[in-house]
């Protein structure tokens, strides 16, 4: 029967009639040999029986010892001739031997009952050693009983005795106040450990199991020295003794829980984050050491080795976080605080991060467009320059050049260039003929374009498409200079109304303006800035900049480790360069 069964069939048997008291006695044998009330915190079957049902420990001890005695082989059914008989005659009938127990009937009354018991006691005159009582002459010194005239004493004796004076003495009483031993000649007794899980192995029971005593060599039997301390006919010493040994133990556990506590680790930073996280804590969040208490007092888990929770217990005291020490609620309310206001930083600084970000992105998109702009502007000022020095070159040859220009053949016009300017001419208008290209070049200082014949030729025929008034203006010296586009250079002298029959003049007043032209070029030189360039200034500031998101980054804690050494890599690069920049600047002005 499970132990919840024998608890409830002692309930039911004990609130039925009287003679259920044999039930009780078997449940009760039932859940003392098995050990069962541990499950409930008892320490023995009295404390079980008392807790539970409110029987006194002799209470307890008669229905167990019936059962054992009046039952089919120890069984839960009584035999049939004592079913019927009250818990008074059952009771008296356990002090009688197996002999005398068979003359009693259902007839037989309790007194007669008790009479047999003492006429029993009476046969009985001599010890367990066959010697007789000790008889003292009057007035004599010694007085200590036993039997065979002072051969045996009843003071250390626990033999069975039919002759006994006086009980056996406690082993563990002091010799000026001796107590006795209850379980020697305790008829009681007896009947309970007779039928007993231990029986068998009980030295009262058996005194050859006994150690002996070194000067007699007579057998000490004691509970003291019984291993079996869950046996429930255990005596109050032997109990309070191991009551004794198990609080000692406790307190040596306790003792050794609390340095093997002590030596614990502190929970690192990394494990509060781990339980913050698993917990779902918020920045947000209300945290207080009952609110945690009253959550976590009875909860555990974790994700086991290898996970950032491997394991947390609580308990009514605090909480153990990864096999740490041990952290009172109040403790783990203020380390969950501080993750918080931590937590709330970092979020800050990653948002004010992302808006530097996106304003240095921003900033780099406008300089990247205005680098685009300018270098658009410039090679469209490059592309007006270069077709200004085309026509401008046109305009110093086209007395010999026109017709076959004029026909577009692009072929024939690049053949023709090659045949007249093919071999090195310079003129000291601006610019150079090769057999197989052309060279301009303004001024000595002046930036030098180089280009093929056939390319030239290309170029020249589709300017002049693009723009007939300019080919017009200087084949006919018509007054066309407010139609003329932007890219021609407004320097170039405009064309007399009335063409020149004299080419050799038409040449030199050509030669004239562009000599003009070349002069303004040189004493208004174009400044175009490299956009690649910077000072010493631009390096500070980038500096700065550098500087104070470093120290941002280790306020904050908590960055990637690549982070913060590529942010240091910057800020140290940029002080080198400061100084390179600050002793280049000084040279340069030392220098002046």
């Amino acid at each position: 029967m499970e132990y919840q069964e024998l608890k409830t069939g002692i309930k039911d048997h004990l609130n039925s009639a009287a003679e259920d008291f044999f039930m009780v006695g078997y449940f009760l044998r039932q859940i003392s040999e098995k050990a069962l009330f541990v499950e409930d915190g008892y320490e023995s079957i009295w404390e079980f029986a008392k807790g539970e049902y409110g029987l006194s420990t002799s209470s307890a001890s008669r229905f167990m010892a019936i059962n054992a005695r009046f039952s089919i082989d120890g069984g839960e059914h009584m035999a049939e001739k004592y079913i019927g008989m009250g818990v008074s005659k059952l009771q008296e009938m356990l002090g009688l031997p197996d002999e005398e127990l068979e003359k009693v009937t259902q007839e037989t009354t309790v007194r007669e009952i008790r009479a047999m018991k003492a006429a029993k006691r009476e046969k009985e005159q001599l010890s367990f050693y066959g010697l007789p009582r000790t008889v003292r002459p009057e007035g004599s010194l010694l007085t200590t009983p036993g039997c065979g005239d002072g051969k045996y004493d009843c003071f250390f004796c626990c033999r069975e005795c039919a002759i006994r004076q006086e009980p056996r003495q406690c082993r563990t009483a002091p010799l000026g106040s001796p107590a006795p031993c209850t379980r020697v000649n305790n008829e009681d007794w007896k009947r309970s450990i007779a039928y007993s899980l231990y029986k068998e192995e009980c030295q009262l029971l058996h005194p050859e199991l006994a150690p002996v005593r070194e000067g007699d060599k007579e057998p000490d039997p004691c509970c003291l020295h019984c291993e079996h301390k869950t046996c429930f006919n255990r005596c109050d010493v032997a109990k309070k003794r191991d009551e004794e040994e198990r609080k000692k133990a406790q307190e040596e556990e306790r003792q050794r829980q609390k340095e093997a506590e002590a030596r614990r680790p502190e929970p690192s930073e990394r494990d509060i984050k781990a339980f913050y996280d698993w917990a779902g804590i918020k920045a947000t969040d209300n945290i207080t050491a009952d609110g945690l208490k009253s959550r976590y007092k009875n909860a555990g888990g974790g994700g086991g080795q290898g996970a950032a929770l491997q394991d947390y217990t609580g308990s009514a005291r605090g909480i153990r976080i990864n096999y740490k020490k041990e952290l009172t609620w109040v403790q783990l309310a203020k380390r969950i605080k501080e993750t918080q206001e931590a937590e709330a930083r970092k979020a800050n600084f990653v948002e004010r991060s992302n808006g530097a970000q996106k304003n240095v992105r921003d900033l780099i998109k406008q300089q990247e467009e205005k680098r685009q702009q300018e270098a658009e502007e410039k090679k469209a000022a490059q592309k007006q320059k270069e077709d200004g020095r085309l026509l401008k070159f046109y305009k110093d040859i086209y007395p010999s050049t026109r017709h076959i220009i004029a026909q577009r053949d692009k072929a024939a016009i690049t053949k023709e260039f090659k045949t007249i300017y093919g071999n090195t001419y310079e003129n000291g208008k601006g610019w150079m003929c090769y057999p197989d290209k052309i060279v301009f070049k303004d001024s000595p200082d002046a930036e030098q374009i180089q280009i093929t014949w056939g390319r030239f030729t290309t170029k020249l025929v589709e300017l002049l498409d693009r723009f007939p008034e300019t080919e017009k203006s200087i084949l006919f010296g018509d007054d066309t200079r407010e139609k003329e586009p932007e890219i021609i250079d407004a320097d170039f002298k405009e064309i007399e109304d009335e063409p020149k029959d004299d080419p050799a003049q038409e040449l030199a007043e050509a030669k004239d303006a562009h000599e003009e032209l070349d002069n303004l070029e040189t004493q208004n030189p174009e400044i175009v800035e490299d956009p690649e360039s910077y000072t010493l200034a631009d390096v500070r500031e980038q500096l700065r900049k550098c500087e104070a998101d470093l120290k941002a980054y280790r306020e904050v804690g908590g960055m990637p480790e690549f982070t913060l050494r590529k942010q240091k890599i910057f800020v140290d690069a940029l002080q080198l360069l400061a100084e390179k920049k600050e002793f280049d600047e000084k040279e340069a002005a030392e220098i002046d």
